[in-house]
């Protein structure tokens, strides 16, 4: 890891700085005075969160975290993990298909699901109620009945592990509630068709047992409409999801408590492709003369899509508007059991016992050609998945009043994820393809990849007077991967985490703190096809040191609750998603731009480690009640991100960006054994700057009905949806305004009319430049997926206690 330049460093001081200078004179004028004990209206309600996997104040916790609870993520219209971007400072959420793609300090998500290369290893790990989402396949469940979520910011891995590498996404649910018999039925319609309703109903069984189940359905017509079947069977980013949760709590004692959950969901729509549904432009180079084998090292720019069939006859009208003769489709269907077990030992240690077996099953299809030619309605290219995990944690924790706070733990976790490549197929001999089947090379038999992690860990706080703590933290973990094929070598490797801190109080109201942790994100193999071809068998681990120092204060005797913080994260070894042009004869000795001239090349994917990151920021978040019935919230991120000197990619044996030419002096196209520099660029989807300002008003009507107008408003500077920073990815600056105005009768009755993406902004949550081989010559396709256009809707709410 190179360290940080001068000018980057004095960057980080600056940010540092303004960060702390915007609050500290206000926040030590009240150094006297204490938070009120009981909360008041236009007072901030106190949070507690479990961010260090025990009850704290989200004011005590020396990290950066955005606590959303029940209400603010009704109000914010959170379904799924995507809404989180417009609540929480420095995150951005991309997709494409049904995978979800977080992004957080310049760490970015790029492959997704399973596959011949591996298992997509999460950036920001995602948890449920403590069980760890595994895949970017499952992390898009829907959101339904939840206490609260929880985002930290930074790598967690001392307590949450393998994959927390940015940071870590906490989904609480609500818990069932022994003594009260309460829910409610929620009904809601709008744009596209859209029809969902939710139940929730919390049932008290006896004394010490009760049961909360919750039932939810939501479906509406594709959001991307296709011109070439009349209605909407065949408009892709369909939705038609159903979800069911039962959690049964027993609680005998104030010692003790036991917990059983199961978690049912099915998902059944058409889908845009995995990797993006749209093709925007290429790059393509040619030979100077024909067959003398040099390059002419400007790249041919040509926009919209570059590779479509001879017979297509229409070209895309924009994001929302698309011509596509093949079907697609994105079944999901996933199973999760869950028991925990809760012993309080007075004045000795809490234990929780945390165990989970979850399975999932998808097929994922769609026109691998991006056009209404080629084949009939029933082409395609898809991918079949089947996934089965099991984890268990048993925690110890300090239950005893002294100086010395700890927390400790054992973990394990297993994973079987089964995959095939789906592809047509003509089984009448007529030539017409009329079957999805997985082809030869597909992974036709039962060959899984599996994972096998333990891991130990221990976090301890010391209260040194009583104003100051330390914080220190080990986790010891061990990974173990095998992979489909036997020409695959086995994958192994063992990392130790730890963290660090200090924190002070300035006054009743006030923290300072300074950490510096470690996290790490698995490393893994390479399809056997493309290391014949000259990919490295096996990549490893990414790894991640970060630095940070922020302020925790509350304001205006409490009216005003003001964090900050500013950072430096130094990534090392971070994974690059290549697709490569190689010889297709791995047997003829010849350089990839022999095999080019003579046409005897393909395309492949793969990983390697490609360089450092270095990140450097600053987020502040505030909420404040000016008056009783207004609250206003506000967050602001910078982020300073690029690619280090010595971050390059390919080998004499694979160019992956072959087709962009000699951009910007990046590579040499007749240097067989140039590298490609992605010196400078920023990590996708890590804009410099994002603004967050929202604001509601509560009009008392009288007769205990209440008005609640709510706008948010999310600004992003411009940013790039690819590591591959070109004009084609670039997303520009933009903002999306969302909009709800609620109405409330006796706490019971309520009606939301809502707006999201008022001003109808087109925004690329997805880009891949992506290989190809078009006429013969070496391109680089660019495909696209957008955000939501404008959605509108209603909901009614009846709630019983």
């Amino acid at each position: 890891m190179k360290p940080v330049s001068i000018k980057r460093f004095s960057k980080a001081i600056i940010s540092i700085s303004v960060a702390n200078a915007l609050c500290i004179p206000i926040a030590f004028a009240d150094d006297d005075k204490e938070t009120p004990k009981t909360e008041k209206k236009g007072s901030i309600e106190q949070i507690i969160v479990t961010a260090n996997r025990q009850a704290q104040s989200l004011q005590e916790v020396s990290s950066s975290i955005t606590a959303v609870g029940d209400e603010a993520i009704e109000r914010a219209g959170i379904v799924d993990i995507t809404g989180l971007e417009s609540v929480v400072p420095g995150l951005k959420v991309g997709s494409s298909g049904g995978e979800v793609r977080p992004a957080m300090r310049g760490a970015r998500t790029n492959e997704v699901g399973v596959a011949g290369t591996g298992i997509a290893e999460q950036v920001v790990g995602i948890f449920q109620d403590g069980i760890y989402v595994p895949t970017t396949t499952a992390g898009l469940g829907a959101f339904v009945d939840i206490e609260r979520i929880e985002v930290l910011r930074g790598p967690q891995g001392t307590l949450y592990g393998r994959n927390t590498f940015a940071g870590s996404i906490n989904v609480i649910t609500k818990q069932p509630v022994i003594d009260s018999l309460e829910g409610h039925l929620k009904i809601t319609t709008g744009a596209y068709n859209r029809s969902a309703y939710e139940g929730v109903l919390n049932l008290p069984i006896s004394d010490d047992i009760a049961t909360r189940f919750v039932v939810a359905s939501d479906r509406h017509d594709g959001l991307i409409e296709n011109h070439v079947l009349s209605g909407p069977s065949d408009d892709l980013r369909e939705k038609n999801q159903f979800y069911a949760r039962s959690v049964t709590r027993y609680e005998p004692s104030e010692d003790f408590n036991f917990t059983v959950r199961f978690d049912y969901s099915n998902k059944d729509a058409n889908s845009e492709a995995i990797w993006g549904y749209q093709q925007i432009a290429g790059y393509q180079i040619s030979e100077t003369s024909p067959g003398s084998g040099v390059f002419n090292p400007n790249a041919t720019v040509t926009p919209g899509h570059i590779y479509q069939p001879a017979n297509a006859q229409r070209n895309d009208k924009g994001p929302y508007d698309v011509y596509r003769n093949a079907f697609s489709l994105d079944k999901q269907e996933t199973f999760s059991a869950t028991t925990i077990l809760e012993y309080y030992g007075n004045d000795i240690a809490d234990i929780k016992w945390t165990t989970n077996y979850s399975k999932l099953s998808g097929t994922q299809f769609y026109d691998n050609d991006y056009s209404d030619g080629g084949l009939d309605f029933v082409g395609g290219f898809g991918r079949k998945d089947d996934q089965k995990n099991f984890s268990t944690e048993l925690q110890f924790s300090s239950n005893y009043d002294s100086p010395l706070q700890w927390i400790a733990g054992l973990y394990y976790y297993d994973q079987e994820a089964d995959w095939s490549w789906l592809w047509r197929e003509d089984t009448t001999g007529d030539g017409v393809a009329d079957s999805v089947s997985v082809p030869s090379w597909g992974n036709p038999d039962y060959d899984p990849h599996t994972v096998d992690s333990i891991a130990i860990f221990g976090q301890l706080r010391y209260q040194v007077s009583d104003e100051l703590r330390l914080v220190g933290g080990l986790r010891y973990n061990k990974d173990e991967k095998t992979f489909t094929g036997e020409s695959i070598p086995d994958w192994g490797d063992s990392a130790v985490l730890w963290k660090a801190a200090i924190e002070y109080d300035v006054s009743n109201d006030s923290m300072i703190y300074a950490s510096a942790a470690t996290g790490y994100r698995t490393g893994g193999a390479n399809d056997g096809r493309v290391v014949s071809r000259g990919a490295e068998p096996l990549y490893d681990n990414e790894e991640v040191i970060s630095y940070e120092v922020g302020l925790k204060t509350m304001l205006l005797e409490g009216a005003m609750r003001f964090n900050a913080s500013a950072f430096i994260n130094e990534y090392d070894d971070v994974k690059a998603q290549l697709f490569a042009v190689a010889c297709n004869d791995t047997t003829s000795g010849q350089t990839i731009l022999q095999c080019v001239a003579e046409g005897t090349q393909t395309t492949f994917e793969y990983y390697e480690n490609g360089g450092a990151v270095e990140s450097l920021g600053a987020e502040v978040e505030i909420q404040w009640y000016p008056v009783d019935a207004l609250s206003i919230s506000a967050s602001l991120a910078y982020l300073d991100s690029t690619f280090s000197d010595d971050y390059a990619v390919g080998n004499s044996e694979l160019r992956p960006l072959l087709g962009l030419g000699n951009l910007n002096g990046r590579q040499d196209v007749n240097d067989n054994n140039s590298q490609f520099s992605f010196k400078g660029w920023r990590p996708a989807m890590s804009p410099e700057y994002t603004l967050g300002l929202a604001a509601t008003y509560e009009y008392e009507l009288g007769n205990d009905a209440y008005l609640i107008p709510h706008i948010s408003i999310k600004y992003s500077d411009d940013y790039y949806a690819f590591d591959t920073n070109i004009d084609e990815v670039k997303v520009d600056a933009h903002a999306i305004i969302d909009a709800r105005l609620t109405y409330i009768i006796n706490d019971n009755i309520q009606l939301d009319f809502f707006v999201q993406n008022v001003g109808d902004e087109q925004v690329l949550t997805r880009g891949v430049v992506h290989s190809q081989i078009v006429n013969g010559a070496p391109a680089n396709s660019v495909q696209a997926n957008w955000n939501n256009p404008r959605i509108w809707g209603a909901s009614f709410k009846y709630t019983f206690m």
